[in-house]
Order: structure tokens, then sequence, then C-alpha cells
């Protein structure tokens, strides 16, 4: 007897209650019909362990991407989950750019119970996670993931996002027509989101031989990308005069000439009538879209800088020339700028401003030092303008400015008991920390309760682990 007939006919009739009828043929070995029984079973078991499983007709295997980066230490995997665990984004987001700048994974075992933090920063966790992110997409959405190490002009639309942005910008600077054909090439297949960054690199090494491209884009089906390339357009042609936008603006800015001995101009922003308070600050990213610092200083008649001082003494304007500044990367018009409206980045959280979300680390730190000023500020920021400038800034704050706000009026505030600053402001404030500024904050935070500063010491401590290993 094989394994075959013990399988087909030996364990059916012990399943099935052993009816004499069906299985005297095979159990009749003696008196002892039970212990023949018994017997017979057992020699079944044993050998159904041995025997392989029938392999099926069709089955679908899975291919998971080759994926270099380590996997996250066994001894660090229970704090992460408990770390994410009811946290804010500002904590999960600071651990993901930590978890990318040592080239870390989350364990393959982690990542059900990481399921949104996986599917929110998978292009941060490497190509196991990004496999994993995109398992429930249709089969024509669904594509392989690797990671590119170092991007060059031949594998530059396969690398992540970011990587992507910052080859183009690097290869502005050195090559502006080479970088220009790369995206040309690119931009049928690219995502809107995607073409506005894009599309802002372009702002360096602007010449005349990118205008058939912006051009040819003008009618983007995102509303992002046209207003980006009429601003390319407009910075281009050197001329004024054509641009609606501009002349939509200088329609609703008096100019006028205040002091006794020494005259100087006056300049005004006048909003219209029936808007509503909580609406001027999207009304104005809207209004000056596609309008820049250079062309609003000539309508004006006067340089750029006497632009910003003729404007001081109006928030409002001081705010348009704040976006428009950032925009254009004119950082030294940007700090003159925040030197009067210490809390122009609050109200650029306000409406969400997201123009230039991609910027390298030389970028982000000129930009953080022109825009964030603690020892200005005057009033309460809310949280949700904190976790605004962690998005922006795609990292930690510059060390000065931690230094700074750290011995704020503003921060030591929400420090004291009867403030009471929430867990979420203590959380952003500790993802925005620098490596060098932990202690610090670890101090100031020691006497707060544990339902306050427990997340944001438990990220700080992780941050620090994963930055010491080898």
């Amino acid at each position: 007897m094989n394994i075959d007939e013990l399988k087909s006919q030996i364990l059916p009739v012990l399943l099935t209650g052993t009816r004499r009828d069906v299985g005297d043929r095979w159990l009749a070995l003696g008196p002892d019909r039970e212990g023949a029984a018994l017997n017979a079973l057992s020699l079944a078991g044993q050998a159904l362990r041995f025997m392989p499983p029938t392999v099926p007709k069709e089955f679908a295997v899975e291919l998971w991407p080759r994926d270099e980066r380590r996997i996250l230490p066994d001894r660090l995997r229970a704090g992460v989950l408990r770390l994410l665990d009811r946290s804010t984004d500002d904590t999960a987001r600071a651990l993901a750019f930590a978890l990318e700048r040592q080239k870390l994974r989350p364990h393959p075992f982690d990542l059900p119970r990481l399921s949104g933090f996986v599917g929110r920063y998978a292009g941060r966790l490497g190509a196991t996670a990004q496999h994993w992110a995109q398992r429930e997409s249709p089969a024509q959405q669904a594509h392989g993931y690797f990671e590119v190490h170092e991007v060059n002009a031949n594998n530059w639309t396969e690398g992540s996002l970011r990587q992507r942005v910052q080859f183009l910008e690097a290869l502005r600077k050195q090559d502006p027509e080479g970088a220009r054909k790369l995206l040309e090439n690119s931009w049928p297949g690219e995502n809107p989101d995607s073409r506005v960054q894009f599309l802002s690199t372009l702002h360096l090494g602007l010449s005349a031989g990118d205008r058939a491209f912006l051009e040819s884009i003008q009618k983007d089906r995102a509303p992002r990308v046209r207003s980006l390339s009429h601003r390319l357009m407009a910075t281009l042609s050197g001329g004024d005069s054509d641009n609606p936008a501009l002349a939509a603006c200088m329609e609703r800015i008096r100019k006028s000439r205040a002091g006794l001995l020494k005259k100087r101009h006056v300049l005004k922003l006048e909003l219209p009538a029936t808007l509503k308070e909580h609406e001027v600050n999207r009304w104005i990213y809207e209004q000056f879209a596609d309008v820049n610092v250079g062309s609003l200083a000539r309508a004006c008649e006067m340089s750029e800088h006497d632009l910003i001082e003729s404007a001081g003494e109006d928030n409002n304007l001081l705010f348009a020339l704040s976006l428009m500044a950032s925009r254009e990367k004119r950082f030294d018009l940007l700090d003159a700028v925040t030197d009067e409206l210490p809390d122009a980045w609050g109200r650029m959280s306000e409406v969400n401003w997201e123009d230039d979300p991609a910027r390298n680390d030389e970028s982000t730190s000129d930009w953080a030092n022109a825009v964030v000023k603690p020892n200005k500020w005057l009033p309460e920021l809310p949280f949700p303008a904190w976790s605004w400038l962690h998005r922006q800034l795609d990292g930690p704050l510059p060390t000065g400015i931690m230094r700074e706000l750290l011995n704020s009026k503003v921060w030591t505030e929400q420090l004291e008991q009867e403030k009471k600053g929430g867990a979420e402001l203590v959380q952003v404030i500790c993802a925005l920390c620098p490596r060098d500024m932990r202690g610090i904050i670890r101090a100031q935070l020691e006497p707060l309760e544990v339902d306050r500063k427990d997340k944001g010491a438990m990220l700080l401590d992780i941050l620090d682990e994963l930055e010491t290993l080898k």
C-alpha cells in the first residue's frame, strides 16, 4: 500500500466513521477491529507527514523588490511602534526623515501595523515600503521600485521625486539647456505635483531658450502649473505692460507721500469691500500669484528695496511681498519684509502655501533664516502654523533659529503650568529640533506632566538612537 492509496482510501474511511460496508476491506485485519482502525489511522498519519502537498495548477507569486536598506534593529522596533501609536503627523514625519537619512527601513513584519505611516511616507522608507504601500493598487497602476543611490541623466526618471528635483536644480546651475531637455522629454508622463516642482527649477538659469517650452505648457490642465509658467514667462519677457495680473494688482495699490521735511512714498493695498477677514490671506495669495517683485517695483516706479520700505505700514501688502520673494527665492528681500512682518510665515500657513515644497538643503536654510525670527514675534503662533513649517522645511530648523525659539517668550510661556501648551505643540517643536539642541529642549520639558511631554521626549530618544547606529 502506497501513500496515495492511504490518502484516497483509508483516510476517508476513518474520517467518515469507518462504516463496516466501506472499511471492512481495509480494516478487517483481525478480530480486533478497533485496534486495526487505530493502526491504520497511525499509519496514514505517519505516511502523510512525508507526503509533499499537491502542486496547484495555477498560483500567483508576489515578487518583492530588492531593497539594500538595513532593517530597523529589533531593539528599536517596539519603541517605534509605541511612538507612532496616536502621535501627530509631525512626529511621524520626523521619524520618516530620520529613517531616510540613515538609509533604514521598517521590519517587514511591522508593515501591517504601520500601514498609515508607510502609506504617507513610503517614498522615504525604501523600495520594500513603496511596494507594500501600493499592494492594493490596480494592476495597470502598480509598478516596481528600486532606490537610486546616485541620480544621473540616464536614471533620473527612476529616482524619488526629491532626488529628481534636486538633480534637476543642480543640473540647471551647470547646464540649463540640458536640464530643460530632460524635463521636456519626461513632461508628458509626470503628474501635476511633479510638474509643479520640476517647473520651479527653471528659474535657475532662465533664458530665451526656455521660451518655447514655457509657451507649450501655458494651457496645462493643472492651475498651479499654468500660474508658475505665466510667472516665468513674465520674468523672461521683462515686459510688464501685457501682464493682466500686474495691472489688476496696480488697480488695488494706492500710492501717496508722507513726511514733513523728508517726503517718502507710502503704498497701501486696498482690499475689496465685500472681503471677509478670514478670506484676506487667500485673496492676496491668489491676487499676486502671477506677479513678481521686480515687475511690481517697476510699475510703482521705485527700486525693490524702496518698494518694501514704502509698504512698511501695510501688513497686507507686506504679506504679498513675502509670498513673491519666497516664490522667487529672493531671500534678501524676504529678510527685509519679515523684519516688518515677523508673522509672515504664519499667514502663509493659513493659505497652505505650497508653491515650492521641494527645496534643497541650502535654499531651505536660507528661507528659514529669512522668514523665521522668534525674537520679533508678538502674537502667539497656532499649532497648525508650526506643522506647516515642518512640512516646508523638510526637516529640522537651523540651530541658530532653534536656539532663539527655545529662549523666546512665545515658547517659554507655553511651558508654564497655567498656559499648558498641549502635547501636539511639544511634539512639533521636538520634531523641528536639530540634533545639537536636543539636550536643551529635554531640560525644558523635564518639569512638564507626562501626558504633555511623553511623545516628544520619546521622539528625541529614538532620533538619538537612530543617528548613532553604525
